[in-house]
């Protein structure tokens, strides 16, 4: 029997997609390894989105390349749809495929029955974006939009459940452009009458609606008080810059209505530092303007030139040192944020499923470390699956205690 081993970089999409390959290959009668140098087969799933992903894309593939078992090697994802870089040149052994689906194609509901290692699933509703941000990369290399059918959705979140996933983090590229509306799809799912809950990955400010802030405020058994939101920066001119579709009135406008709405959300959000141009007023506007919304933590980006987008011509690079020091005063600030909303939640109880062997996350994303021996017993945690796949499942209230982190 020949064996196969992926390595997946980047998004939760891109995690997706890995275990749509994994469950063809297995369907096919291929084993799986844990290790690349047992492996036949080796298909890298890669990421584009930051200059340091295409280099560890490459660190990864130049050591499979010198495996001994000299395994067939396989690269697809979005590296291999980036024309700007030629890797038929950097790697001419390797077996490139473009089109991804075409490694699941057989798997024609594209659809999972699992997520290997984990006891939450991710879920692609969607793929591709058009919104063109002038620094993204994303939306040259995946621009097809594309929405799964929302009765195929409905069924695989039932069957995931069933298979003792309590946890269903809806994922996809831009899931704000979701055929039919976000919002729609998400009431339906509230009404499947099983014990689970979703988790809504990254979407736009514009793209959240009052019925979607009903639907977290009314259901709070079946969606978690989480948004994450991104803002990338504070000043008004970079937003202009990056061709974000809000100033920060707006944003900090709608941010203060949610948060009012919904007082325990965990609020998360993406910044880039070092944005061509960004001076160092336009860093203390964004410095200034993070520290009064009320997030609970950040998502740093350092800024890197990704050819072929608009900015990437734009001139008045960061020097990279600035950039570095930038990011390190953003943390200091995300340590601030953090702390001061676990000291928040402290003593209080939420409902949780567990990650790992001794953590749980709650709904409002506080990752709970493990305080006792007695944990499965004392939460009442009930293993629903063989013993082997080490995954124990199930929604139960814990308390938030002073070691715990976000």
């Amino acid at each position: 029997m020949k064996k196969y081993y992926v390595h997946t970089f980047g998004c939760k999409v891109n995690q997706y997609e890995s275990q749509l390959i994994s469950e063809k290959f297995r369907n096919d009668n291929l084993e799986q390894v844990q290790k690349p140098d047992e492996a036949d087969i080796i298909v890298f799933n890669s990421c584009t989105v930051t200059a340091d992903a295409d280099k560890e894309c490459k660190y990864f593939l130049r050591k499979a390349a010198k495996l001994p078992n000299k395994p067939r090697i396989i690269l697809t994802g979005c590296i291999v749809k980036n024309k700007n870089i030629n890797i038929r040149n950097l790697f001419p052994n390797i077996e490139i495929i473009t089109d991804k689906t075409k490694l699941f194609i057989e798997n024609q509901k594209q659809t999972i029955s699992g997520f290997d290692k984990r006891s939450r699933a991710f879920l692609k509703i969607q793929d591709g974006c058009n919104s063109f941000c002038s620094y993204c990369i994303v939306p040259h290399v995946r621009n097809t939009i594309w929405s799964k059918p929302e009765n195929k959705v409905l069924l695989e979140i039932e069957n995931l459940v069933k298979n003792g996933y309590s946890e269903i983090v809806l994922t996809g590229i831009h899931i704000g452009k979701y055929d039919g509306g976000l919002s729609n799809l998400v009431e339906k799912i509230t009404r499947i009458p099983l014990d689970f809950r979703i988790r809504i990955s990254s979407l736009e400010l514009n793209e959240i609606d009052d019925k979607l802030i009903d639907l977290i405020k009314t259901n709070t058994e079946k969606i978690c008080r989480h948004l994450h939101i991104p803002l990338q920066s504070g000043s008004n001119e970079i937003l202009k810059q990056m061709n974000r579709k809000y100033s920060t009135k707006t944003f900090e406008e709608k941010i203060n209505k949610i948060m009012r709405i919904l007082p325990d959300l965990a609020l998360t959000t993406d910044i880039i530092t070092g944005f061509p141009g960004e001076t160092e007023k336009h860093h203390k506007e964004t410095c200034d303007f993070i520290k009064r919304i009320l997030f609970a933590r950040f998502h740093i980006f350092r800024y890197s030139d990704r050819q072929g987008t608009k900015a990437s011509a734009f001139k008045n690079k960061v020097p990279t040192n600035e950039i570095k020091n930038r990011a390190k005063h953003l943390l200091e600030i995300d340590s601030v944020k953090r702390r001061d909303f676990l000291n928040k939640n402290v003593g209080t109880k939420r409902k949780a499923v567990k990650i790992g062997k001794d953590k749980a996350l709650t709904d409002n994303y506080i990752i709970v470390k493990r305080q006792s021996e007695v944990w499965d017993a004392k939460y009442g945690i009930k293993n629903k699956l063989p013993v082997d796949e080490k995954r124990q499942s199930g929604i139960f209230e814990i308390e938030i205690t002073g070691t715990s982190e976000i």
